[in-house]
């Protein structure tokens, strides 16, 4: 059973520990929020400091020091960030030696357009090793390319206040993410990140190392756990990869969950048949009284949009499919013939819940990437995706080009509840959404 937010059990006795109670928050710091008498929609500036980087969260690529300031901007419950300049830094790879500079910028980095790299380009904007070059400049190995780009429009994000902080040790401090926010600065999200949040809000001072141990996606919500430390970044990253954390989360998707489980269970159907005389999915075995399990591996389809299948058998054409395993009970009725079901993964894979309950014919509601539908929700409304806006040869903004966006999701019926380590376990917050369901046992 999970344990209230919060509650946890001791954690390696090498490790002293200070416990937060359910929605307690550390760091006494403000969040860049909203102060004292300040209306929604006003802004307040914030000095985050560097992060970003996978493994240390300091002085890794996301943010720069060079940026003193920014300034957030709260209104109909997002938050979003003024623009800003920025200078994008990278060193070439090996794959793009020999190419030329227009075609890696115009294909690597989708931002922009192609019109919009070639003014930067022949601007001075976008420089080699600090020199101004021309778009057909063939790269080689190990030179410093720097984009300087105006105005970066970052997208909003949901403002559910501070970031939840469930429990904070030397070595670790544990976090309930809300969905919208990546947890690295990536893509149109810099200082709309996580990472960037929790030292804006005070909770990680500034200058302090931060590592990730594991990967939380950006529409799903719930526990990130960081390290303070590189021991405890590789002892807890080991953890993750052997598949000696034990994690819980809920996710609520299509469909009676229950006929499923009843169906394998010999209570409906006929051996290897759903109630209604349908097939069961291939890979799906009984696990346990009320648990289903699914065995199989995922594969990559789609690097550029991030798209994964399922497999019952390995795949011996494409990229190097991976074995993966999860198991699944039936918690709940949802409103719209839907259900909460709880997800017990055993192994880590992109995507790995998503497709696995797409597989099974019980795709996450309003996951539209995996069977379900792209859709409004109360708890998770549809917001803006901001489309860059195509700077001129002298750096001026296309207003009209500033004002495009489309709507996406803010987040998806997915929630990291429970992480259970050797010797700890912690617990975040129940989602409203799956608060709405009708206890299924």
């Amino acid at each position: 059973q999970a344990l209230p937010c919060g509650h946890r059990r001791p954690f390696l006795r090498t490790l002293s520990s200070r416990i937060c109670t359910r929605g307690a928050l550390v760091g006494a710091a403000a969040m860049p929020k909203r102060r004292a008498g300040q209306k929604e929609g006003s802004s307040s500036a914030a000095t985050p400091e560097e992060g970003g980087a996978k493994r240390s969260c300091h002085d890794g690529p996301g943010l720069v020091t060079s940026l003193e300031s920014i300034s957030y901007q709260i209104d109909g419950g997002l938050r979003h960030v003024e623009p800003y300049d920025f200078d994008f830094t990278t060193h070439v790879k090996q794959r793009w030696v020999g190419r030329t500079l227009l075609e890696v910028f115009s294909k690597e980095f989708v931002a922009y357009s192609a019109e919009y790299y070639q003014a930067s380009i022949e601007a001075g904007r976008v420089t080699v090793n600090g020199q101004k070059v021309t778009p057909g400049h063939e790269l080689r190995d190990g030179e410093r390319i720097v984009h300087r780009a105006v105005r970066c429009r970052e997208n909003p994000v949901l403002d559910r206040g501070l970031i939840r902080v469930v429990a904070e040790t030397k070595e670790l401090l544990v976090v309930s993410k809300p969905s919208s926010l990546p947890i690295h600065p990536c893509g149109s999200y810099r200082y709309n990140s996580l990472i960037a949040l929790l030292r804006a809000q005070g909770t990680v001072a500034p200058g302090a190392e931060l590592y990730t141990t594991h990967r939380l996606d950006r529409l799903t919500s719930g526990l990130v756990i960081f390290a303070k430390t590189k021991a405890a970044a590789r002892q807890v990253g080991a953890w993750f990869q052997g598949s000696e954390i034990r994690k819980t989360y809920l996710a609520r998707v299509r469909g009676s969950f229950r006929e499923l489980i009843d169906s394998v269970s010999g209570l409906g159907g006929g051996e290897g048949q759903r109630t209604d005389g349908a097939a069961l999915p291939a890979g799906v075995t009984l696990a346990s009284e009320g648990r289903i399990r699914l065995n199989g591996f995922i594969q990559c389809i789609d690097h550029k949009v991030g798209k994964y299948v399922y497999a019952f058998e390995r795949p011996t054409v494409g990229e190097e499919a991976k074995d993966a395993e999860t198991q699944f009970e039936f918690a709940g009725a949802a409103p719209n013939g839907e259900s909460v079901v709880r997800c017990f993964p055993s192994t880590g894979r992109t995507h790995q819940i998503r497709v696995h309950l797409n597989h099974l014919g019980y795709p996450i509601a309003n996951d539209s990437c995996y069977g379900g539908e792209l859709r409004g929700d109360p708890s998770l409304p549809l917001i803006p995706h901001v489309r860059q806006a195509h700077n001129g040869v002298d750096g001026e903004v296309l207003e009209e080009e500033a004002a495009e966006t489309t709507m996406h999701p803010s987040g998806i019926f997915l929630h990291a509840l429970t992480y259970r380590l050797p010797d700890d376990e912690f617990t975040s917050e129940t989602p409203l959404w799956a608060e709405e369901s009708e206890s299924g046992g």
